[in-house]
């Protein structure tokens, strides 16, 4: 925390080094009142006396220190690097309390000059003095307010930069699992062309005009951070078309989405790795095939997704990989807590859900065959 006060101070401005000069005169000449102000006093008037001098300095000291160090800190906060904000806000959280704290001080003393005013110790200097050191606690009080204020404006610069960072890491997460699929992509897809191009060409034409289709729509999802159910499906159906070459009558697909689910928003590429995942883990190894089934619903204010096979599960010792493992870390960034991913192994076939809070994106999208 110090070195980033001293740091502060060393980088402080004309103003406030010149505001600085000012506090520590200030500071001098209550001192010079309070030896002007000679302990003649006796009894109570004498205790209110002694008392008055030990607040009213140690008050304007320590309101010197919160008005320079809040004035010095909130330049600082306006130009910090990532890394100091920590060590920022920590000194910003004990400005506050200085200021109270010198405002309290100065009160009392404020108080005990008042008092001696009534008791009849020296009037005219006790009433000097207690307007003085009352100004003072109005300038505490000022303090204080923009101590919480600078603090307030440094905690939502930092929320704003750390939700830009998880929106940046979102994305890069995007941009790698999209990197990572489409060879996938383009190797299946390519062997099955290859293998029809002897024996149906047609048919083999019909894979590369899926396949430009998946292409396609995955460059569209590259240029957008959000997406919708509607979307999803049709991007998972054009995958798909794709697979049903490769595994031919063996892979059978169901869906049972509802129409309020539709134009639900999400962020893109959810659907297609749950359904990777079915294929490779669930249905890919298994010589009669099995069903992948897509259902999408709304229930309670919250989206539900649920992309199951009947395929053989999970192997022993399975554990979350990169799709599954990428798809938690987003659905994280975006909803916290309120994105849920669950998956279950049901031997034979696998379950997996993705509950998120349901908000209707904006925009028509283009409806599904």
């Amino acid at each position: 925390m110090w070195p980033i006060v001293r740091k502060a101070f060393a980088e402080a401005s004309p103003e406030i080094r010149r505001q600085f000069r000012l506090i520590v005169v200030f500071w001098l000449a209550v001192i010079a009142l309070q030896i002007w102000d000679s302990p003649d006093g006796r009894g109570a008037a004498g205790v209110a006396e002694f008392l008055s001098a030990l607040l009213g300095t140690t008050g304007v000291a320590l309101l010197g220190v919160a008005h320079t160090l809040q004035r010095t800190m909130e330049e600082a906060s306006a130009r910090q690097a990532p890394s100091e904000a920590d060590a920022v806000q920590q000194v910003l959280r004990t400005l506050p309390a200085l200021g109270f704290a010198a405002g309290a001080v100065l009160g009392g003393a404020a108080v005990l000059m008042l008092l001696r005013a009534l008791l009849g110790a020296e009037l005219l200097l006790a009433i000097v003095g207690g307007t003085i050191y009352a100004g003072a606690v109005i300038i505490a009080a000022r303090t204080v307010n923009r101590s919480v204020r600078t603090l307030f404006t440094h905690a939502a610069r930092n929320a704003r930069a750390a939700a830009e960072a998880r929106s940046e890491a979102a994305a890069a997460q995007l941009s790698a699992l999209q990197a990572r699929m489409n060879p996938h992509f383009l190797f299946n897809a390519l062997n099955t062309v290859a293998a029809l191009v002897r024996s149906d060409r047609a048919e083999a034409e019909r894979v590369v005009e899926d396949l430009s289709d998946v292409l396609r729509r995955t460059l569209e999802r590259s240029a957008s951070t959000t997406s919708t159910v509607r979307e999803e499906i049709d991007y998972v159906r054009a995958y798909l078309a794709l697979e049903q070459q490769r595994f031919g009558p063996r892979l059978r697909v169901e869906r049972a989405v509802a129409p309020s689910a539709l134009e639900a928003g999400l962020p893109p590429l959810v659907l297609q790795p749950l359904v990777e995942n079915s294929l490779r883990h669930g249905l890919g190894s298994r010589i009669e095939g099995g069903t992948i089934r897509l259902a999408a619903t709304v229930a309670a204010g919250r989206l539900v997704i649920v992309v199951e096979d009947d395929g053989n599960g999970f192997s022993r010792g399975w554990h979350e990989g990169t799709g599954l493992g990428n798809l938690r870390q987003r659905l994280s960034t975006s909803y916290g807590s309120e994105g849920i991913l669950t998956v279950s192994d049901r031997r034979p076939g696998s379950r997996v859900v993705v509950e998120i809070p349901f908000a209707a994106a904006e925009g028509p999208s283009a409806s599904i065959g």
